[in-house]
């Protein structure tokens, strides 16, 4: 794998790949040291702390029936503590089984995981990205599940959203939680500029009406919209609607009209401030705490909405989310897997990590210590359950989550090899496009020229 890995939003991360991750690992490490923040300090600390007892794939404990896994993922120190409280109630139910995380952030773990999967030493369970679950099934790290249906219960999960995991017809990842794609919204603003919020069942017109009307009111301070120019995901919605797809069978679907299509569209709402300026673009990079929204330079957000408490944690003022703005009535939202969990091929105690995996999607006080902070819980029952007794920001998605399932398209295949570049090829394009460097025309067709030396399956 080369390339970059990317964040939540579809924006690049730089990412290490199985082949490459020594030849770059001074430029990766250049960046990170750029990108990463106080989150970022926490994490590694915690995952310095762990290492030396967590690393690969776990041991056999000796012979008096005990076993020792190994579990890595994504997130800050929220997340840590969650995921510790699940974690400690499957330990109570398993004593005989010893649980050793190490996480990081999100661009530092993939980097950690392709030196642990290229050195041989993946952790038994893993998050897995969508943007590089294609790779990583095809090079034969990941664990066929199917094998460990003894302890590996899936029925209570939507079938068409665990088949997401599979690759050649083999199960093998499980998504950790559900999200899709929102426009999050700050009332507080909208009502101190004295312009009504948007209504359900809007259109890329009214938004752009809408946006133009906040950068007007508010004496061209604050943009509508942040650009979303440079989101593969917002490119990605945008296709669908429209009735095309990104990828099909494993090849590029979308064609250089598309993609001007897209731009030009952006590129409008940037030039008359209804979207933001290209200098306020540049600096999105995936923290709500540092995004337009936060900083007061955007009312409104792309974004998915399992990460919709952190931006309401990034502020002081009401936050709304809505629906994607559609086309006749599409809007090109989907149940995304915001992250999978798979076992390592080469995992000492499969059938144990599978059984953690099991209890990490169905369990309903694994479900009570994670919350929403992956997204929706994967088991249907027991997320219905939550739904009942949910309050604020959770309450939220999940009343946005029930507003728009029945409009909701199924969950399409995990994205080729390849895609992940395509990934970094669009944000730093788009930077070039917005900040008047090429045109939109010169810009789709670079773009398509990455799309082809990428995707060749």
């Amino acid at each position: 794998m080369s390339g970059s890995i990317i964040d939540r939003r579809g924006r690049r991360r730089p990412r290490l790949g199985v082949t490459a991750v020594l030849a770059t690992a001074a430029r990766t490490t250049a960046v990170l040291a750029t990108a990463a923040r106080t989150t970022a300090v926490l994490a590694t600390v915690a995952l310095a702390a762990t290492a030396c007892s967590s690393g690969g794939s776990g041991d056999s404990g000796g012979s008096n029936g005990k076993v020792t896994l190994s579990f890595s993922w994504w997130g800050d120190d929220t997340r840590a503590k969650v995921t510790q409280d699940a974690l400690n109630l499957f330990s109570q139910q398993h004593p005989n089984i010893t649980i050793k995380t190490q996480y990081a952030p999100f661009a530092q773990y993939g980097t950690k995981l392709a030196t642990q999967v290229s050195g041989g030493d993946a952790p038994d369970l893993f998050q897995v990205d969508r943007s590089y679950q294609a790779q990583y099934s095809s090079e034969g790290v990941l664990a066929d599940l199917g094998r460990y249906g003894s302890v590996l219960t899936l029925s209570g999960l939507d079938p068409n959203f665990v088949a997401s995991g599979k690759y050649d017809g083999k199960q093998l990842a499980v998504p950790f939680g559900q999200t899709t794609q929102v426009i999050v919204v700050d009332t507080t603003k909208l009502q101190q500029l004295r312009v009504p919020a948007p209504q359900p069942g809007w259109t890329w017109p009214d938004l752009q009406a809408w946006a133009q009307q906040v950068h007007d009111k508010s004496g061209g301070k604050v943009a509508g919209l942040a650009d979303p120019g440079g989101t593969w995901a917002a490119f990605e919605s945008w296709q669908y609607q429209h009735g095309k797809k990104l990828y099909q069978d494993g090849k590029v679907a979308f064609t250089r009209a598309d993609l001007e299509s897209f731009w030009n569209f952006t590129q409008g709402l940037a030039k008359s401030g209804a979207a933001t300026k290209a200098t306020v673009t540049a600096t999105i990079d995936g923290v709500p705490a540092d995004e337009p929204v936060a900083k007061g330079a955007a009312v409104a957000e792309w974004d998915y909405d399992s990460v919709f408490a952190s931006y309401v944690g990034a502020t002081k003022d009401q936050l709304e989310i809505l629906a994607l703005p559609g086309v006749d009535g599409q809007t090109g939202m989907y149940p995304k897997p915001s992250m999978l969990l798979a076992v390592s091929s080469r995992s000492k105690h499969p059938t144990e990590a599978a059984e953690l995996l099991s209890f990490l999607v169905n369990d309903a006080g694994a479900a009570n210590a994670l919350g929403n902070g992956r997204g929706l819980f994967p088991n249907t029952q027991v997320r219905a359950s939550l739904a009942g007794t949910a309050t604020g920001a959770t309450k939220q998605v999940y009343d946005l989550e029930a507003s728009v399932e029945s409009s909701l398209i199924p969950t399409p295949q995990a994205p080729p090899k390849g895609d992940s570049d395509l990934l970094a090829a669009m944000t730093r394009i788009y930077q070039g496009v917005t900040a008047g460097q090429q045109s939109v025309s010169a810009g789709a067709a670079a773009f398509m020229q990455q799309a082809a030396s990428s995707i060749t399956s």
